[in-house]
């Protein structure tokens, strides 16, 4: 699977020229295969919609993908939040239950 090269430029780009440390956080996808079973169809589906329509998902990443493209653009620190850390940071102890599925969408946080 490809990976958007506009992803490097643009993480490139944004450090230069400052001196301060600056936080960046960002979610993303993990391949379909490496999803919660509960959202694997939807993802699933619409890849398979994006590509039918010319325009294919180049943007899921593991979640060593992602640590590794921010190390390569020039951030110093790069750490992977999972969805489960998440789940239980923010959902824990509910009690109508809601949480959000473990593998799905993870969050990137890094510093210049």
């Amino acid at each position: 699977m490809g990976r958007q090269p506009v992803a490097r430029h643009t993480g490139r780009s944004t450090q230069h020229g400052t001196d301060k440390a600056n936080t960046f956080a960002m979610t993303f996808l993990v391949p379909p295969e490496l999803a919660a079973s509960q959202v694997r169809p939807g993802l699933e589906q619409a890849e398979k919609g994006a590509r039918a329509s010319g325009t294919p998902f180049v943007s899921f990443f593991t979640p060593e993908e992602m640590l590794a493209l921010a190390r390569e653009t020039g951030f110093r620190d790069a750490r992977h939040v999972s969805a489960a850390a998440l789940a239980q940071r923010y959902f824990a102890g509910r009690t109508d239950s809601l949480r959000p599925p473990d593998r799905g969408e993870e969050v990137l946080v890094a510093v210049t």
